[in-house]
């Protein structure tokens, strides 16, 4: 496949955990994929890793036959392994690189690690993480990337060179900025605007503009195929995972043209286009005075308002204080509601806690619009006083809005539970 393919094609999947079974969450989910994949006849598919929850070999195998299942001729085959991958039952020795070279074998991909393909005529290179290490990239590992990204843009230095890894470069695109995000591949990464980064691991909405960034370099964040994240603390997110995780099914699809190449996001649960008219696209070559997907976007943004005749109510039920709200308005939508609670002592307001909550944007479209439900921190509250809420809504990039102010006193006779109830995907 060394001739020019116009457009050459890239599926890109990841983080579908999945076990052995057409019956378990997530391979059901990887099987759904590849078939919503089929008719658009990948030339490459890309897989940034966490492809099994804990290592099992028959995990691959099922893989491989869901792939020879649905694609015929099979596309080339590119995956790194995730941190998921590695794992071993507990007592078990680890031997990372068996596990690697039979997972690339059952799987249908030559065992290099790093890997590197070149379809028509484009670098495709996938690093998984050092076999030495614990979730992350050694010296020795990453001066072997370093050269195969050097071969990529001797070949053709205009021409994008893709980079598949499980974690993301720091600082770049949503989920990278704790641990998850790895400064050893931002440091590499900066030395070559060629790059673009495909990474998974902390399963972000792509509803989120944040999943994609520009910078010394392009990168983008592959959602899930299992549950959605999101790396912000939220009191409605079971640690870091969000209400109603099991609803983002993500995946990519790439078009690949000689001046530019095109992102298509799509949630598989819905067989949806996600923002059909914001699609990510990329001119080739890349220079970074001129990208778009900067952070510079939050200037160009506005914060999301509430409309004048939005309404708000607190409601005490069976323990729990329920805030329930209109939501905010915004071009894009608002990412999360940062929610004051103050409680009015002496005849004056005493803040009693702050907490920021995410909002519903990522879930199913027969969601979209309904009211905000939350559950609020009851046990700061006096039964008997009276209550204001402040909620402020934010987009994305962190712009933030005027409140819409919610008020009542709350019945004396309220007994509030202890601690917070699960996530309801829990």
């Amino acid at each position: 496949m060394e001739n020019s393919i116009l457009p050459l094609k890239v599926a890109i999947i990841s983080d579908s955990q999945a076990y052995p079974t057409l019956s378990d969450w997530g391979m059901n989910n990887l099987n759904k994929a590849l078939k919503f994949l089929s008719p658009m006849k990948p030339d490459v598919l890309l897989m940034a890793g966490d492809l099994a929850d804990g290592t099992n070999f028959d995990t691959f195998k099922l893989y491989r036959e869901l792939l020879e299942k649905y694609f015929d001729p099979q596309p080339i085959h590119v995956g790194c392994a995730g941190n998921h991958d590695y794992w071993v039952p507990r007592g078990t020795e680890r031997q990372p690189e068996y596990i690697y070279s039979e997972m690339s074998r059952l799987i249908g991909q030559k065992n290099a690690n790093p890997l590197h393909e070149v379809v028509g005529g484009y670098d495709f290179i996938a690093l998984s993480e050092d076999i030495n290490m614990t979730d992350g990239y050694s010296k020795t590992m990453l001066d072997a990337l370093e050269n195969e990204i050097k071969a990529a843009i001797a070949r053709d230095e205009n021409k994008p060179v893709f980079v598949v890894t499980h974690f993301h470069p720091f600082d770049t695109v949503s989920g990278s900025h704790t641990s998850s995000g790895r400064p050893e591949l931002r440091e590499l990464f900066n030395r070559y605007k060629q790059v673009v980064s495909v990474s998974g691991h902390t399963h972000c909405p792509l509803e989120d503009e944040r999943c994609i960034w520009q910078g010394e370099f392009t990168a983008v964040n592959t959602s899930t195929l299992a549950y959605a994240c999101v790396e912000e603390k939220c009191y409605n997110n079971c640690s870091v995972i969000v209400p109603f995780a099991r609803e983002v099914l993500n995946i990519m699809f790439m078009e690949i043209y000689p001046d530019h190449f095109d992102l298509h996001r799509y949630n598989v649960e819905e067989c949806r286009e996600i923002k059909p008219d914001k699609l990510w696209s990329c001119p080739i070559p890349y220079r970074p005075e001129e990208a778009k997907y900067t952070a510079k976007r939050k200037m160009e943004r506005t914060a999301p308002e509430f409309p004048a005749d939005a309404h708000g109510v607190i409601r005490y039920d069976f323990g729990y204080l329920y805030l329930i709200f209109d939501q905010a308005l915004h071009e894009d939508f608002t990412h999360f509601y940062d929610v004051k609670v103050y409680e009015k002592i002496d005849d004056k307001l005493e803040l009693k806690a702050e907490e920021r909550y995410i909002s519903d944007f990522y879930r199913l479209q027969g969601i979209a619009g309904r009211p905000q439900v939350y559950k609020l921190p009851a046990e700061v509250i006096t039964p008997g006083s009276f209550c204001r809420v402040e909620i402020y809504p934010v987009e994305s990039f962190g712009n933030t809005g005027k409140p819409l102010i919610v008020e009542r006193i709350i019945p004396n006779a309220s007994k509030f539970k202890e601690g917070k109830a699960l996530c309801p995907q829990e």
